[in-house]
């Protein structure tokens, strides 16, 4: 019998392989769910929609997606600790793929379209669930920071290359087609997904089964755990900041800092540079010292400072303040992968899915808060400034629940 350090090392090539899919399985999914939001324009206008209706419709088809990926979040991923991670993301990538099909093909239907993006949603729910089943088996605590942020860095690349990618495929064509594109990448993944992806690095790793999902069992056990509790509203801080930031940056940027309309594209996408490389330095500091609480808190730190320097220090140049962004960026998503990396040494493999899926669907349901705190401060008083300084309170709230974390 091996030992799991002996198991660890089978097929070293193999396990990046299987990180460079689940890289791209991300990569594509972000591709998707960025679909109605770089198409809203031309959709809008084939609906005949008044701006505000484009606000209210256009609205719901982008925000019933993370109603329909938190459910899925919490009560689908049990299934992937039964049936594997293999299984679960071939079904995803089939799912999502399909439910832009549909969206294209009925496009002109709304209520078929906004059909299709809640089973977006409950496709894409399993998605981080199942890369955390994956790494969590193939890599060793020591490696799984890195291995963490690798596939999670596939989300802001997917943001920064869904307007390059879809956009030109827009105006060639038309926003169908784009949805087509997008479908076709993901149907084409889940071939290899289905033949290379294994959820343990080999037969001989022991395998837990349970013969049905025990949502309840899990959700009372791992809710009722007052570390897991810091753990998962210090995550939901995280996700809370990160929603608020990304959604609200390109209309702060040309509201409140002027950055011109045809600038947007790079001035709103580099601070996402920022977001990757966080991600990897974090993620290998802490793979490398340990410390991936203190890194939580430091990265916290950093977006709150840097946050309260450009609100409160009044600022005038729009390239310091995209900078300081940059760095906002950079320090604020050094913490989730390590999130990840802390919930698989705190749960068991045969229980991992389950966690993950609890820990990603709170967290993002909740962090839909984000964006909408932003909104309210900035209808109150006016001030997009304001309406950032609340996201730089959520970080420090973020750091006394990490704090008080002892796992």
């Amino acid at each position: 019998m091996k030992t799991g350090s002996q198991v660890l090392r089978l097929g070293k090539k193999h396990r990046w392989l299987i990180l460079l899919l689940l890289v791209l399985s991300i990569l594509v999914g972000y591709l998707a769910r960025m679909s109605v939001s770089i198409a809203l324009p031309f959709v809008s206008q084939d609906y005949g929609w008044t701006t505000a209706e484009k606000g209210t419709l256009g609205g719901i088809l982008m925000g019933i997606f993370l109603v329909s990926y938190g459910f899925s979040n919490i009560f689908f991923s049990p299934f992937i600790d039964i049936y594997g991670p293999k299984k679960m993301l071939t079904i995803a990538l089939a799912t999502w793929s399909g439910a832009l099909v549909l969206g294209a093909y009925f496009g002109q239907i709304y209520w078929v379209f906004l059909l299709s993006r809640v089973l977006l949603g409950l496709g894409q729910g399993v998605l981080f669930p199942c890369a955390s089943k994956v790494t969590g088996a193939w890599f060793s605590p020591e490696e799984r920071g890195r291995a963490n942020s690798l596939y999670m860095s596939g989300g802001p690349i997917g943001v920064m290359l869904a307007p390059l990618i879809m956009t030109p495929i827009i105006l060639g064509t038309s926003w169908e087609m784009s949805f087509y594109f997008v479908a076709a990448l993901g149907f084409a993944l889940a071939l290899p997904v289905f033949l290379l992806i294994e959820g343990t690095p080999s037969d001989e790793y022991p395998k837990e089964k349970r013969s049905s999902p025990d949502i309840k069992g899990d959700l009372k056990e791992l809710i009722s755990d007052r570390q897991f509790q810091l753990l998962l509203f210090g995550f939901t801080a995280l996700t809370t900041v990160w929603w608020g930031m990304s959604l609200w940056i390109p209309t702060y940027l040309v509201e409140a800092r002027g950055l011109p309309i045809d600038e947007m594209s790079f001035g709103a996408s580099f601070p996402y540079v920022g977001a990757i490389l966080g991600m990897y330095l974090g993620s290998w500091i802490s793979d490398k010292t340990g410390q991936r609480r203190w890194i939580i808190i430091l990265a916290l730190l950093m977006n709150a400072a840097l946050l309260f320097a450009l609100t409160i220090l009044e600022i005038q140049s729009l390239t310091v303040a995209i900078i300081l962004l940059f760095f906002a960026f950079f320090g604020g998503q050094m913490a989730p992968p390590l999130c990840f990396t802390v919930l698989q040494s705190k749960v068991s493999g045969k229980t991992l899915g389950s966690a993950t899926g609890i820990m990603n669907g709170l967290g993002n349901g909740i962090g839909v808060l984000g964006p909408i705190t932003v909104g309210l401060v900035v209808a109150f008083t006016g001030s997009y400034d304001l309406g950032l300084l609340s996201l730089a309170l959520i970080s420090i709230l973020g750091i006394l629940l990490f704090y008080r974390y002892e796992g």
